[in-house]
Order: C-alpha cells, then sequence, then structure tokens
C-alpha cells in the first residue's frame, strides 16, 4: 500500500527551478502523478499524460488543486526534463518505497539485488548522437529501483556499479548481475561490505571458468 499523501508531501520538499511567473502545476504534483502512473505501469510521458487526464477530477480532489485539469505531455516533459533535481528525486523516490529498518541483520543472502543496465530509446540529449544509458540497481523481488544512474556507454556500468553498492547496506543482499560485473575488485568490495555475490562467468573467462567448476 501507498501512502499518497505522504509521497505528495515528500515530492513538495523538491526544489522547483522554474520562475515563479507561470509556474500553473505544482511540482509536488507532477512528480507524484508521474510516480503513481509509473507503479500503474505507465512508462511514456504521452501515456501519464493520459492516465492523469481521465482520473483528473479524482486528482483535483485528492490534492486540492486549483484547476481540475492536467497539464499536457510536453509540459511534463519540460517541467521534469528541467525544473527538477534528478538526483534529488531519485533520492526522494528511494526513501519512499525503500523497506523501513527493522532493526536487526537480514539473513544471509535474503534480499535479491539486481545490477541491471539499460538504453533508454528516444532520449538522446541535446548536442549528443547517442541514446541515454541507465545503471539500475533494483530489488526485483519488492518491485523497487534502490539506485539509478545515468552513464555514458553500456562499458561504463563496471565504473559506476562500486560509487552505487557504496549508497547500500550490504549485510542480507544477494547482488546478481551479467558477466561484465564479473571482476575481481567488484567482488571483494561487496564482501568487505558484508554482502553476496553471483556472477555469470562464460568460456570467454576460460581460467575463471575451470577453477568455478
Amino acid at each position: 500500500m501507498i501512502d499518497v499523501g505522504a509521497l505528495y508531501t515528500a515530492a513538495a520538499t523538491l526544489v522547483d527551478h522554474r520562475k515563479a511567473r507561470g509556474r500553473r502545476s505544482p511540482l509536488a504534483l507532477i512528480v507524484t502523478v508521474a510516480v503513481l502512473a509509473k507503479l500503474a505501469g505507465y512508462r511514456r510521458l504521452e501515456a501519464v499524460a493520459d492516465w492523469a487526464k481521465l482520473r483528473c477530477h479524482e486528482l483535483h480532489a485528492l490534492f486540492g488543486t486549483k484547476r481540475a485539469r492536467m497539464p499536457h505531455h510536453t509540459t511534463r516533459s519540460r517541467i521534469l526534463g528541467y525544473a527538477v533535481d534528478v538526483v534529488a528525486l531519485e533520492h526522494m523516490v528511494q526513501q519512499r518505497f525503500s523497506p523501513p529498518p527493522v532493526g536487526e541483520v537480514p539473513d544471509r543472502g535474503s534480499i535479491a539485488v539486481a545490477l541491471d543496465g539499460k538504453t533508454i530509446r528516444g532520449t538522446i540529449p541535446r548536442g549528443q548522437c547517442r541514446w541515454m544509458h541507465l545503471l539500475a540497481t533494483d530489488a526485483p523481488n519488492e518491485g523497487v529501483v534502490l539506485f539509478q544512474v545515468a552513464v555514458d556507454t553500456k562499458e561504463n556500468e563496471i565504473v559506476a556499479a562500486p560509487v552505487r553498492l557504496q549508497h547500500l547496506a550490504l549485510p542480507g543482499m544477494r547482488i546478481t548481475g551479467d558477466t561484465m560485473f564479473t571482476q575481481r575488485a567488484l567482488s571483494i568490495q561487496i564482501v568487505e561490505a558484508e554482502g553476496d555475490y553471483l556472477w555469470m562467468v562464460k568460456d570467454n573467462q576460460p581460467t575463471l571458468r575451470e577453477e568455478a567448476v
């Protein structure tokens, strides 16, 4: 269950980088609706805008907005692209959806966490010629993205992964990933932080494969 009011309150703490003149929709409303639509399975901003439009009266009553109207998807794109700090937004979402601490160390390997890289189509930044590539740290059993960071290329995932894992409490976690993450330094980092890892080994690492077998 999600406390929508608490989510809206948390979103209201984000700094709105828009000029005061011309602000028709609160940043907290834009962010909260985007999160709710994402949880409902809608990924593209056009779909998010349609989802909100169909529920504009319910959302108006829930959040007490001045008008029972929801912004166009181009407005959402502009606001989410320039008016909010991405790192602050991701931190807010993580804080709202991460399970609360229980005061005890979880059983070893009881929390599945996956390092997962993906290229987002249709996201070529201005002045560049390639799509945005993201490295996410997922908790698939909970359906939560713990951390997510943009990297220049897929090859840079191995550079970003150690930094992302430094922000997680690894006791009880079982980190998984593809062959790119089968690296000694990353494995040592996880073990020293009291976590566990499960990597893939292919034939292009013959010595390691023989030792593992």
